[in-house]
């Protein structure tokens, strides 16, 4: 009887703490005025949006929050993104210069900022590239290797921010993001280096939970059968394709950096389809866009077969990965095994000249 007593008044503190353990944020923003805040996080599990009266550019903020996390700050016309943790925060600052307000009481908060000035000369570099348009194919392939370059650089400080901040809700957003697009491999990798408490927060479990989607793509995992129509409205079968290596491109004719990486992807086509080697391509538009995707064939003129359910982001295989962004895409070897994930440009090629030499 006593045990169970104790039992219980440590369940009732707990539970205390946990009702009690909250954030305050004071906020003045000048030239802010009369006007609102819009602010989303979580609480728990649960996602939460709070609408705030900005009065004379002076707002406060109160939430039950037990872990530090990374909220939406949306204001007039910009959101900015800060992390939060239980206490006392303040922000002060002007309404024109938003990336620079001064954030007090957040340690996570500054250990963000730290890291994020470590990757600014990466982000400034990656963006002088980007601008650059090169039409001859050895310069964008030079060009590619450079991007490449940069964003392997900038995973390498990412892993190791994760490795030295294993408590750190910061490596649990840089996590979360890498899993929107990343391997299973990476993802996985990453998460394994968090501490086990940290693993337990509620941002650690949708970590597990994306894991479990990211499974499904992982290296060595089979593809999944599937039946879409062609755009003739043809049904074709992933098993006519067995016993030939596939690259399974997901696009649209909305995504502006799919449609650059055709031409380069049919030359590839071209060297390889006599080597057991093709493509297929599932558009992930929807059925109003059927004309711009019928437009878009028409245009690329890209000789493989063409599917798409017109389900947009509901399409069924788009759903099973847990695809979030295009371009993305698999290979698939001659028994159905996933061999490449999200391969592109130098990277894909690369690939393809191990199957091939």
């Amino acid at each position: 009887m006593r045990f169970l007593l104790i039992c219980a008044l440590i369940a009732i503190c707990s539970l205390a703490f946990r009702l009690s353990a909250q954030v305050r944020l004071d906020a003045k923003i000048d030239f802010l005025g009369n006007s609102s805040v819009i602010i989303n996080y979580y609480q728990g599990s649960i996602p939460k949006t709070d609408n705030l009266k900005v009065l004379d550019g002076k707002f406060t903020w109160e939430a039950q929050v037990t872990e530090a996390q990374k909220i939406t700050m949306i204001f007039p016309g910009r959101a900015i993104y800060l992390f939060i943790e239980p206490g006392k925060m303040s922000i002060n600052g002007r309404r024109d210069s938003l990336d620079h307000l001064q954030i007090t009481g957040s340690r996570t908060n500054d250990e963000f900022v730290a890291f994020t000035h470590t990757l600014l000369p990466l982000y400034e570099s990656e963006k002088v590239l980007g601008q650059q348009n090169q039409s001859g194919i050895n310069e964008r392939r030079q060009l590619e290797k450079q991007l490449e370059l940069l964003r392997d650089r900038k995973k390498l400080l990412t892993k190791e921010f994760i490795s030295n901040h294993p408590e750190s809700a910061v490596s649990l957003d840089l996590i979360e993001s890498h899993g929107r697009t990343g391997s299973y491999e990476e993802v996985s990798s990453m998460y394994d280096g968090l501490s086990r408490s940290t693993k337990a927060t509620a941002q650690g479990i949708r970590i597990v939970e994306r894991l479990a989607v990211l499974k499904r793509s992982a290296l060595g995992e089979k593809v999944i059968s599937f039946t879409k129509n062609d755009e003739k409205g043809n049904p074709v079968s992933f098993s006519a394709f067995k016993g030939k290596y596939v690259l399974i491109d997901f696009w649209a004719s909305w995504c502006v950096p799919c449609r650059k990486e055709i031409p380069e992807l049919i030359r590839m086509y071209e060297e390889l389809k006599a080597h057991n080697f093709t493509v297929i391509s599932i558009s992930l538009d929807e059925a109003r866009d059927r004309d711009k995707w019928m437009a878009s064939l028409g245009v690329l003129k890209m000789p493989w077969t063409q599917l798409s359910d017109l389900k947009g982001w509901n399409d069924e295989l788009c759903t099973y990965y847990g695809l979030r962004a295009v371009p993305s895409s698999l290979l698939v070897d001659p028994n159905g095994n996933i061999i490449g994930k999200d391969l592109r440009g130098a990277a894909l090629e690369k690939k393809l000249r191990e199957l091939f030499p």
